[in-house]
């Protein structure tokens, strides 16, 4: 099997104990442009995605859907996967990718139902090979998502180290002389080197407690304000975030809004649909300034604004209050008892705007007169 030879712009090194489905799904989610050429016994083909989506699979001599469902349900084998070479323009496959999967598993189950012997689902993490160009963040994504227990061993002029992964979730790193979550963070400000993916032999201190997208959050904010982010490349990240969500299903952006960063958070919040706009209020990384914010908002659902002012926490906060008393969305009997709780100046205010509801208009005014 041949492997193209790109200049590596990020990581490259060798991966095990992987499902084609993981590698495939991390490659659309990261919008990387991947040729994955893939050996098993049952056969050998290719899968190339390009910004994102699945354009192509085919075996030896023939390609579409069929081919790509068939190398998806193959139980392990080696792969090479890499930057496609210039010129390499097929297009085979025109459905998303989520759909594509979903189809994938479907057909697997169905030959697995007709086949006793084609085996359990769990043994399709039997794959092993060599990824080039992959973000070492991405990389330790894919580790999680394969579950298991995973050493990554990390080489860069940066700060090379470990990066212990068991169960599927990020456990402890080291990197000389950091331990911990400082050495996780100090690892992935390096753009490129190599990488091996190594057994797991010993149970490791746990250094490291929170869930792994959490941890890869962190990571990336650190590393925005540690290498100084420019305005343009801000934006950039702004627009690749735009779309993204474009292309999310309901359930993918329900999850996004309640483990997203900032950036994720003020754009899902403006999504029309209520259960989403629910996930942002209810992901533990809201701030307040986000929550006031939320609250002053005349787009966002009623129920959320309800959500709002029932959490005790947030109640405490004089602007969360007054953003709320003042919202036309807000319910009139939460805005109403809220007005009780504001200060004189802001009921004179209150009392005479045209902005607000008549309802609370004249709570205001009632108040002043006492």
């Amino acid at each position: 099997m041949s492997l193209n030879t790109p200049v590596d712009l990020y990581f490259s090194g060798t991966v095990d104990r992987l499902s084609l489905t993981d590698l495939v799904q991390l490659c659309c989610l990261a919008q990387m442009d991947q040729r994955i050429e893939i050996e098993s016994v049952q056969g050998s083909g290719i899968i190339v995605v390009k910004s994102g989506q699945v354009v192509h699979a085919g075996l030896e001599r023939s390609a579409g859907e069929t081919d790509f469902f068939e190398m998806l349900s193959w139980e392990g084998g080696r792969f090479d996967a890499a930057p496609p070479q210039n010129g390499e323009d097929w297009v085979t496959l025109a459905g998303g990718w989520e759909f594509l999967l979903i189809e994938a598993m479907r057909y697997r189950n169905e030959r697995a139902a007709v086949n006793a012997g084609l085996g359990s689902l769990g043994s399709m993490r039997n794959f092993s090979g060599t990824i080039r160009n992959i973000r070492l963040a991405d990389l330790v994504q894919l580790a999680c998502m394969a579950g298991g227990d995973h050493v990554l061993e990390v080489f860069s002029d940066r700060q090379p180290g470990r990066i212990f992964v068991q169960s599927g979730q990020v456990v402890h790193a080291e990197s000389d002389p950091l331990q911990g979550e400082d050495a996780f963070c100090e690892m992935l400000l390096a753009d490129r080197g190599r990488f091996e993916d190594l057994p797991c032999k010993a149970r490791v201190s746990v250094t490291i407690s929170k869930p792994w997208e959490y941890l890869l959050m962190d990571a990336m904010r650190y590393r925005d304000e540690k290498l100084d982010v420019g305005e343009e490349q801000r934006e950039d990240k702004a627009r690749d975030l735009l779309r993204r969500v474009q292309r999310m299903k309901v359930a993918e952006k329900i999850r996004l809004a309640m483990t997203g960063d900032k950036e994720a958070r003020t754009l899902l919040v403006r999504d029309a649909g209520r259960l989403i706009q629910l996930a942002v209020i209810g992901n533990p990384r809201i701030t307040d300034g986000e929550v006031v914010s939320i609250a002053n908002s005349r787009n966002v659902d009623e129920e959320v604004l309800r959500r709002i002012a029932n959490n005790r926490e947030w109640m405490r906060h004089y602007q969360v209050r007054h953003a709320l008393a003042t919202n036309p969305k807000c319910p009139l009997p939460i805005a109403a008892r809220l007005v009780q709780t504001l200060m004189a100046q802001d009921l004179k205010v209150i009392s005479r705007s045209k902005s607000v509801p008549t309802g609370v208009a004249q709570a205001a005014r009632r108040l002043i007169q006492r």
